[in-house]
């Protein structure tokens, strides 16, 4: 018997929302796997740091990668830069001599099965589950096999950045997983529902379109998966999203405004860089920016759209760390009221002029927010027993390590812990 782990993201699913009329299929594995009630996302709640935790079982303070953009040395000080770009991970390595600063699971896994990656997100969040080629990543940008050797349209897909691509992605991928050369670890990671849910309001049409889409795709793999069981495969099934979302009410250019309160010598300075994730920020200091740390930090801590703030090594109570330039993360200000959907929770943005945010009214997401950390989390296969809720808390760190733990391998150096089978 060949065990193998399938892991199944809908990239920004909340947890509320996974609800029987919504989306029957993950609704139905909730009742029959073991569904985890108190799960919680990173900070920043932002997919792609949260890729990089999923991949390699540590906080984005241990593995290196800060969020969705983050600064790197550059002009004197530190230039932010979009970890979504193809390109960011040469430029990551460029840095520092190295991507991720801890082992991914493709890197792990790569003598004992391998592992597939087929993400239809950001191409960075796609690229660091494996950002230094063990395994093979597919992605509509450029798709990778061992050594990061280019595959071409022969050997894997390239889909649309929507519902009909997600769907497209899942059917190769099903296909591949349940062929002769099918690897011990399998990931898909779809754009749906975070794509609607940026691009409407929560709980619009649009949105519900894009959960109902996520779980048609999830509907297809669970078949795929009882074949393999069939064939004799012990396989274990996770259903995961990395966040939620929650309703944008404004805008605020904390980088401006640090140059308007004089804490930043100009928009385009580098010895102070802000790195806004939507409902949170980091801000890296250098040269004459060190000595501002306090008067920022007390700035930020009197700012009315503002949430908690986290200088220095308090940054390791939300899984952040100092070094590389970080000196400050912070969240932005959110309340629990509703949406014209009624659908709960609404949060303030950090922006700048690369990143705009998304409308007032939208989905957006990024801090800590109560519904934007709350992904949902459901196990499987595996010993996990059958028909169970667990309440007790568990983190997107806990994914990997639950992973190697059903395929026999060494978990040791990650922050995260397997998941109780009962």
């Amino acid at each position: 018997m060949t065990r193998r782990a399938i892991l199944f993201v809908a990239d920004g699913h909340r947890d509320d929302f996974l609800r029987p009329d919504l989306c029957p299929n993950l609704a139905g594995f909730a009742e029959t796997g073991r569904r985890f009630h108190n799960h919680t996302g990173n900070f920043p709640s932002a997919t792609r740091a949260s890729a990089a935790s999923i991949a390699t079982g540590c906080w984005p303070g241990t593995h290196g990668l800060h969020g969705n953009t983050m600064g790197l040395p550059g002009a004197g000080g530190t230039v932010i830069h979009d970890v979504g770009d193809p390109a960011f991970v040469g430029s990551l390595r460029a840095a520092f001599g190295r991507t991720l600063k801890v082992p991914t699971l493709a890197e792990r896994l790569a003598p004992v099965g391998g592992a597939l990656i087929a993400s239809n997100v950001s191409p960075g969040a796609a690229y660091f589950h494996d950002p230094d080629g063990h395994g093979h990543v597919v992605h509509r940008v450029g798709s990778f096999g061992p050594g990061r050797c280019p595959l071409g349209p022969d050997e894997a897909p390239i889909v649309s950045h929507d519902a009909a691509g997600d769907m497209a992605l899942c059917d190769w991928f099903c296909d591949r997983m349940t062929g002769e050369d099918g690897s011990a670890l399998g990931v898909l990671w779809l754009s749906d529902p975070d794509l609607s849910m940026h691009a409407d309001a929560l709980g619009s049409a649009r949105h519900l379109a894009g959960v109902a889409a996520a779980d048609a795709c999830f509907g297809k793999l669970r078949d795929s998966v009882d074949a393999m069981r069939a064939a004799g495969d012990d396989v274990l099934l996770i259903a995961c999203s990395d966040h939620g979302q929650e309703t944008v009410i404004g805008h605020v250019a904390i980088g401006d405004e640090l140059v308007a309160a004089g804490l930043k010598d100009g928009p385009d300075s580098t010895e102070v860089a802000v790195a806004p994730q939507g409902g949170s920020g980091l801000i890296y200091l250098a040269g004459d920016g060190v000595g501002r740390l306090d008067e920022i930090t007390a700035f930020l801590t009197a700012h009315p759209h503002v949430g908690e703030v986290f200088p220095g090594a308090a940054m390791r109570a939300v899984g952040q760390a100092e070094g590389d330039g970080l000196a400050i993360a912070f969240s932005m200000a959110r309340d629990s009221q509703e949406n014209e959907n009624g659908v709960s929770g609404r949060i303030w943005v950090c922006t700048s002029d690369s990143k705009p945010g998304k409308p007032v009214g939208r989905g957006s997401h990024g801090g800590l927010g109560r519904w934007e950390r709350h992904p949902f989390l459901i196990a499987g296969g595996g010993r996990f027993a059958p028909g169970t809720n667990e309440h007790g808390r568990t983190r997107l760190i806990d994914i990997a390590p639950t992973i190697l733990r059903h395929l026999g391998q060494p978990r040791d150096g990650m922050d995260g812990l397997a998941l109780p089978h009962d």
